[in-house]
């Protein structure tokens, strides 16, 4: 750990606290969508990955198109929730690169 200056980094650790709760804040109002089947499903989920909204084309809602419209439902989550795990990472990499030394403690 090479560089490292602990006494700068602690000074910034106030700050960080507010803006990680900001942040949490942030993600939890942020709506995020995916689709599967060209979209004819459709789920949306907030920035913390919590599923809000689920739109189904109606033509799937046949009995005999029922595993088809499961299938489409896990994928559709799957993608909502990949994006929210995108975007939270994404923010997250911009709240702990503005401490100084912060990056190299995480191998950044």
């Amino acid at each position: 750990m090479n560089g490292l200056n602990f006494s700068e980094m602690f000074k910034n650790l106030g700050s960080m606290k507010a803006r990680a709760e900001e942040l949490q804040h942030k993600m939890a109002r942020l709506q995020i969508t995916g689709e599967a089947g060209a979209g004819m499903v459709k789920v949306t989920v907030s920035g913390d990955g919590v599923v809000k909204n689920v739109k189904i084309e109606p033509t799937l809602l046949s009995p005999n198109d029922r595993d088809m419209l499961e299938e489409l439902l896990i994928a559709a989550i799957n993608e909502a929730q990949n994006k929210a795990r995108e975007a939270m990472a994404h923010e997250m990499k911009s709240l702990t690169g503005s401490i100084p030394g912060l990056e190299k403690m995480f191998g950044g």
